[in-house]
């Protein structure tokens, strides 16, 4: 099984666009937490309670910069403006800086590893088949090069904006009430150590299958 650092070797390349899909696909996911957040900023506007002490230094920013007087109308323009943007305004530009580029890097690097490989496998001597099956060897490169390429999307487009979120979701319940994050946090261990042990076996499994397969060759 091929190990992180393995896998971000294989993109060496494309580094850097790695690094500007995946903080995009972060931003945006932490971005869509502050949906909730505003509705609930304004059910309490609605309601007559207070805003939140940073939501209400953020509205009063607003007010000053457009020279507005605070007012609960400018409040709730505030918050549905902020709804909006998070919502419509990067809905254009979500798939390109995210989704696109996470089949684009795996897809580009597969096509430069499999030109690599054939120029290595052109370049190996006669007597080097007369040992190892060429079918067994083209079966376990054309494996790994899938196994890179369908790995890196869900690791960069799954695994770790989804980590970053439930980051952002410990800050937004701290921020609220810190018992709630700290019960939020024990409760994402226990599921974790439960979730380990079922994850190993089906590793396992995977090394298992992979061995037969390459036998049956």
């Amino acid at each position: 099984m091929a190990t992180l650092w393995d896998i971000c070797q294989y993109y060496r390349r494309y580094w850097p666009l790695s690094l500007l899909s995946v903080g995009a696909s972060s931003l945006f996911e932490v971005l869509d937490l502050a949906v909730p957040y505003a509705i609930g900023q304004i059910l309490n506007v609605l309601s007559g309670q207070s805003l939140d002490q940073w939501t209400q230094g953020f509205v009063e920013a607003i007010a000053s910069l457009t020279d507005t007087a605070m007012t609960t109308q400018f409040s709730l323009l505030t918050l549905l403006g902020v709804i909006f943007l998070v919502t419509v305004a990067k809905a254009p530009v979500q798939p390109w800086l995210g989704d696109w580029f996470h089949w684009l890097i795996p897809l580009a690097a597969r096509r430069d590893h499999q030109q690599l490989s054939v120029k290595k496998v052109l370049t190996l001597p006669l007597e080097f088949y007369d040992e190892n099956n060429p079918g067994r060897v083209a079966g376990r490169v054309a494996r790994g090069l899938a196994n890179h390429t369908w790995t890196y999307p869900e690791i960069a487009g799954q695994l770790i904006p989804k980590v970053i979120r439930l980051v952002g979701i410990f800050a937004v319940l701290w921020m609220i009430q810190w018992r709630i994050a700290l019960l939020f946090v024990l409760s994402f261990f226990v599921i974790l150590a439960f979730t380990l042990p079922t994850l190993k076996q089906l590793t396992d499994l995977e090394e298992i299958v992979d061995r037969y397969q390459e036998n049956t060759e």
